[in-house]
């Protein structure tokens, strides 16, 4: 799910992994993509390039984890080293949308011509700071049954949603009237404890937007013991701090549902 919310951008998604007819809790579905485009060649160097803009677009996903995760590393390098035209080439975040947009459609194309079929559909958010408006804007890639595909802007006005996945039904059905960034991860949470939606389940994800960069945030979960989810890896395990020798994992986290929230 994607949100807009007194002027903060989010994404958030459950781990859950869709195998035919099993499943693992251990996706990552929201993520962060460094970007950089670059300037033409300085006059009298053949090889330096200084940049002109650069940033992490934030992704989630929903459907195929091979067609989605196939995208996101396709393009990962490529998105490191972008050139531009000044005055020619659209630099704002449509263009750079417009770009992943065209590996996606060659990718998923090709997936669903394979026996995963209509199994290799994802639908795809991705965001970022646009260069052009210093706005976020977030764009929405589809694919339909006739393995057509769509490019769309969303979120575009304040206080709107966007559900991707099976859960999506459920969700809009209980989401409050002015729900806060807290209504929606709850509303997840409930989704993700909904025995008859299968297809969803693990734990929660969840990105905002600062500036130019995709913060991904992982989960506390207070109790007996303290756990610090990062999709199915607890960071605050004993796997991870048995030994004193080993290093420290670290990154930000928020406990949306006791004490920290957001």
């Amino acid at each position: 799910m994607a949100w807009k919310n007194n002027g903060k951008v989010c994404f958030a998604s459950d781990s859950r992994l869709k195998f035919g007819n099993s499943s693992a809790d251990v996706g990552i579905k929201v993520l962060s993509i460094p970007y950089r485009i670059l300037n033409p060649a300085e006059t009298g160097s053949d090889h330096h390039h200084s940049i002109a803009y650069s940033g992490e677009l934030g992704m989630c996903f929903a459907g195929s984890t091979v067609n989605s995760l196939t995208i996101k590393e396709s393009v990962v390098e490529i998105l490191k080293s972008l050139r531009h035209a000044p005055g020619y080439t659209d630099v704002s975040m449509a263009g750079i949308a417009q770009f992943i947009f065209t590996a996606y459609k060659l990718i998923s194309r090709r997936l669903c011509e394979t026996d995963l079929a209509s199994n290799g559909r994802a639908d795809i958010i991705i965001g970022g700071l646009c260069p052009e408006t210093s706005t976020v804007r977030v764009f929405l890639f589809t694919t339909n049954e006739q393995n057509q595909h769509a490019l769309s802007e969303i979120l575009a006005t304040e206080d709107s949603h966007y559900f991707l996945g099976t859960g999506k039904e459920c969700a809009e059905k209980d989401l409050p009237q002015n729900p806060s960034d807290v209504d929606y991860l709850n509303i997840l949470k409930s989704v993700i404890g909904d025995a008859s939606i299968d297809s969803v389940g693990g734990n929660i994800q969840y990105g905002e937007f600062k500036e130019n960069q995709f913060s991904v945030y992982g989960i506390v979960e207070l109790g007996a013991q303290v756990h610090y989810w990062r999709g199915a890896l607890d960071l605050n395990s004993d796997e991870f701090m048995a030994d004193h020798s080993s290093l420290i994992p670290g990154g930000p986290y928020i406990d949306p549902f006791t004490t920290i929230g957001i």
